[in-house]
């Protein structure tokens, strides 16, 4: 009515991903730099643990160590058909001014190339753990390693991964190994997204993985579906309060679901709302039902409520996904190692989204990484712990950073400008309503007046006229 509508929508339609337009090479080459920060979990008693000096482990959060992630798009194909296929490419930048201390500070943790190792050689014979425990031995390989934080998250020379690739050749891809390796350079996954050309409506959403609908990896369709954005583009008419925004996450193995939460504000003084996680996402199946579907197939069981299980998309590794510091997780997760402690600011996951052009503008994703001890009866080290123990390693979290004086331009222009276009559209179309009608009024008063003055008035005596034709 206010002819808003197709202003808004004209604004909207600057969002999608046209070949060669500027909104495809912002999404190409994002003008947003965010920051990695990297808590990781240093384990001050592991050698007394492991002598029986003590009965329970003790960590300190280590961090935050902080890195800055440049981010494009790369192998980008416009498909004609309204996707777009690219793979991802990230550079990774330390800032040392912005970090606790420096990467090269050793830190204890667990060993998750040998308890990996562990997971795959439990179901696998007598000689076969015998094999493994000799091979880890002489690698100098027990539960627990001491490295550089640098080497930790980007990758190190492994002993035992040397050894086990000596002896299986191609089996084995690389010797070495780091907890966020595969995050610093070009993705191995293949992405392809609708571009919105053929419907704003499914603008940034994920179509295929690698050419796939599924992952083939959870029970039903709905949890194994391929789907969701990848955050940082949603379709704008979702942005309504009531429906669930999906962000599909690669390494953990799923859509995420984003909900409404409340109205807030961002760079500085920018209205937006607030979209969390929520809290029953990882919750075990007995306390929120649809979390059954994923339980791995192969495993008819589900980890205590708090955990998820990324085995299978971390080539059988036994690593589970949690919030930080095992925030909405079991008591007995939290009590189980000391120095745990978790705090809902400091630990949930949270977007703040721009109601109209329906892209995050400050947030905070933030999630833990944990590895399962599956002891093995013929593999020694693993005494003094409780057979499926869960032990975390670090935890991550990434929020906006820098954002380009352009992309601030235009989140202040589609704010406060594109508000006042509207709010005089409004009045002005109101206005003219109002006029329009004073003067259909008016018309059809005089209207009225003319036609009673000519029944008052005799009547004209009509004389012929010539009329030509």
């Amino acid at each position: 009515m206010w002819c808003t509508s197709m202003y808004n929508d004209s604004l909207l339609k600057q969002l999608i991903l046209k070949e060669n337009s500027t909104a495809a090479e912002w999404w190409a080459r994002p003008p947003v730099y965010p920051l990695l920060k990297v808590h990781v979990f240093n384990y001050t008693n592991a050698k007394e643990f492991l002598d029986g000096k003590e009965p329970k482990l003790r960590v300190e959060d280590l961090g935050p160590f902080v890195y800055r992630e440049t981010a494009k798009k790369v192998d980008v194909t416009h498909n004609g058909d309204g996707t777009i296929s690219y793979r991802e490419h990230r550079n990774i930048q330390f800032l040392l001014d912005e970090s606790i201390s420096n990467p090269y500070d050793e830190v204890t943790v667990p060993n998750v190339v040998f308890l990996t190792g562990v997971s795959k050689k439990r179901t696998e014979g007598a000689w076969s753990q015998l094999g493994f425990n000799v091979a880890a031995s002489s690698a100098g390989q027990s539960a627990f390693i001491k490295k550089q934080v640098n080497s930790l998250l980007w990758g190190y020379e492994d002993e035992l991964l040397k050894l086990a690739k000596s002896m299986l050749g191609t089996e084995i891809a690389t010797s070495k190994f780091g907890m966020l390796m595969t995050r610093n350079g070009t993705s191995a996954e293949n992405f392809t997204i609708f571009s919105g050309e053929s419907s704003i409506r499914q603008l940034g959403v994920i179509k295929h993985l690698d050419g796939k609908a599924r992952l083939d990896l959870w029970y039903t369709d709905e949890c194994d579906h391929v789907g969701g954005t990848d955050g940082s583009q949603f379709p704008p008419h979702l942005m309504d309060r009531k429906q669930m925004l999906k962000v599909f996450i690669k390494s953990l193995c799923r859509q995420f679901p984003l909900v409404y939460d409340s109205e807030t504000t961002a760079l500085d003084g920018i209205p937006a709302w607030r979209y969390k996680i929520p809290t029953n996402v990882f919750k075990h199946p007995n306390e929120h039902l649809p979390n059954r579907c994923f339980c791995l197939q192969e495993s008819d069981s589900c980890p205590p409520s708090g955990l998820f299980n990324i085995s299978g998309c971390s080539m059988g590794a036994p690593i589970f996904a949690s919030f930080p510091h095992f925030y909405t997780g079991d008591r007995k997760l939290i009590e189980s190692i000391e120095g745990v402690e978790p705090v809902q600011e400091k630990h949930e996951t949270y977007a703040d989204i721009h109601p109209r052009l329906a892209f995050p503008i400050d947030g905070a994703s933030r999630f833990q990484i944990n590895v399962q001890v599956q002891k093995a009866s013929m593999i020694s080290g693993l005494d003094k712990f409780e057979d499926g123990q869960y032990l975390p390693v670090i935890w991550l979290e990434v929020v906006p950073g820098d954002i380009s004086n352009e992309l601030r331009e235009m989140i202040y222009h589609s704010t406060y400008s594109a508000n006042a276009i509207q709010m005089s559209l409004r009045v002005g179309t109101l206005a003219v309503f109002v006029i329009s009608f004073i003067l259909l009024i008016a018309k059809c008063y005089y209207h009225k007046r003319n036609c009673e003055k000519k029944q008052y008035l005799p009547s004209a005596s009509m004389e012929p006229t010539d009329q030509k034709l």
